[in-house]
C-alpha cells in the first residue's frame, strides 16, 4: 500500500509540472505572436513615421497574459536609412517576470525592394 501511495504521488507531481511547462509554453507562444503582430503593424507604416511611435503599444490579447505590457523601441544608430526594432511583451507567470523579444532591422526601401 505505500509503494502504491508513492507512486501516486509522484505521477501527481509529474502530471503538475507537465500542466506548469504546458502553461507557460502557451503563454510564450502568445507573447511571440503578440510581438509578430505589432512588427507587422510597424512594417506597414511609413518609414519616417515610426521614429515617431510610442514606446508602448496596446493589444487585445495582453489581456490574458497575467500583467501582460507591450514595449517597442527605435534605434536609429544602425545607418541613415535603417531603423532597428525591438518589440517586447513583459507577463508575470507563477510569481516570475518573463519576457519576449522580436528584434528587426527595416529599412527606407521595405523588405526586398532594389
Amino acid at each position: 500500500m505505500a509503494l502504491l501511495g508513492i507512486m501516486v504521488m509522484t505521477l501527481i507531481g509529474v502530471l503538475v509540472h507537465g500542466y506548469t511547462l504546458l502553461s507557460r509554453s502557451k503563454q510564450t507562444a502568445l507573447a511571440t505572436q503578440i510581438c509578430q503582430e505589432q512588427v507587422e503593424i510597424i512594417r506597414n507604416k511609413s518609414f519616417d513615421n515610426i521614429v515617431a511611435l510610442g514606446t508602448t503599444f496596446t493589444n487585445d490579447k495582453l489581456s490574458s497574459l497575467l500583467n501582460g505590457q507591450g514595449i517597442q523601441a527605435i534605434e536609429s544608430s544602425v545607418g541613415a536609412d535603417i531603423r532597428k526594432l525591438t518589440v517586447s511583451v513583459f507577463w508575470t507567470f507563477h510569481g516570475r517576470a518573463l519576457r519576449k523579444d522580436v528584434v528587426t532591422l527595416i529599412t527606407r526601401s521595405g523588405i526586398d525592394k532594389k
